[in-house]
């Protein structure tokens, strides 16, 4: 949090648990997912505290590992490889992996849910998804190492209002 506050990005910092966090009810007009849900046990307390603190005229924006990019491997590292599916799409499984590339490590731990999963936890925090894309990566980088995501999705992108309440 000390960098956060030197490099002067906003104008509040906390460190809190994603199911309590420290701020009152509809505070914020938008509230940024990235790259975190698939790494929480609980996911529908987790956007039941975002619609807590989200304005009613708010926007959650999330982006994920995309759910099917999780359930299967691609057979080896070239461009036109095919994409072999491993395990079911449709269970909740946690995975560990480790990761390499230009000689670092980097271990990743999370939770592989169908897509479903998300739109029923977003659904049962009152939101509703209002755009959903899956962007597909630039292929340019010279080695090739994006080229294969470009038939396989890897990110996914939602958007999320609250709904009207009644």
């Amino acid at each position: 949090m000390r960098q956060a506050k030197e490099a002067r990005s906003a104008d509040d910092y906390a460190i809190a648990s994603e199911t309590g966090l420290p701020f009152n009810d509809a505070r914020f007009d938008l509230v940024m997912a990235y790259n975190v849900l698939m790494h929480l046990e609980d996911v529908p307390a987790t956007l039941k505290e975002i619609r807590r603190v989200l304005r009613p005229a708010g926007t959650l924006v999330i982006s994920i590992v995309h759910p099917f990019s999780d359930r299967g491997r691609f057979a080896t590292t070239e461009a036109t490889s095919p994409f072999v599916i491993q395990d079911g799409y449709f269970a909740c499984k946690r995975f560990e992996e480790t990761e390499e590339r230009d000689g670092l490590r980097m271990p990743f731990a999370r939770w592989s849910r169908p897509l479903e999963a998300y739109a029923t936890a977003l659904e049962d925090a009152g939101l509703a998804i209002t755009s959903l894309r899956e962007p597909v990566p630039q292929a340019g980088d010279g080695r090739n190492r994006m080229q294969r995501w470009t038939r396989i999705p890897l990110f996914l992108w939602l958007k999320a209002r609250p709904l009207a309440l009644k």
